[in-house]
């Protein structure tokens, strides 16, 4: 059986928008002020650190990476009607400096 995978790519202000939603979805407290760095990177399953700094200047970082991180990006996705099975595997990846959600379908039969 052949599969199938799709990759999702996402922009800094994607990933943030997911990230709050999430916070917002799970009652927690997202800080407040602006969103003014995103890096992306391979470290623990996928990582993104979101530094942000408030109206005294006052800095602070969101860190969100492996399941967490999935799970923003995939209640992203559902929010957006942007299509993604329930049977499909799904993983996160860093390609060119972008994070993706890395969907799929069947797996490759076995010779």
């Amino acid at each position: 059986m052949p599969s199938e995978t799709r990759q999702i790519i996402f922009s800094s202000e994607e990933i943030v928008a997911a990230i709050q939603q999430l916070y917002l979805r799970s009652h927690q407290a997202f800080p407040r002020g602006r969103v003014w760095d995103v890096t992306v990177s391979a470290d623990n399953g996928c990582q993104v650190d979101c530094d942000i700094i408030d109206t005294n200047n006052m800095r602070d970082r969101v860190t969100v990476a492996g399941a967490k991180l999935a799970a923003a990006l995939i209640l992203f996705c559902i929010t957006r009607k942007v299509p993604i099975p329930a049977a499909a595997q799904k993983s996160l990846a860093v390609i060119n400096n972008h994070l993706a959600l890395c969907v799929t379908l069947g797996a490759p039969a076995e010779t």
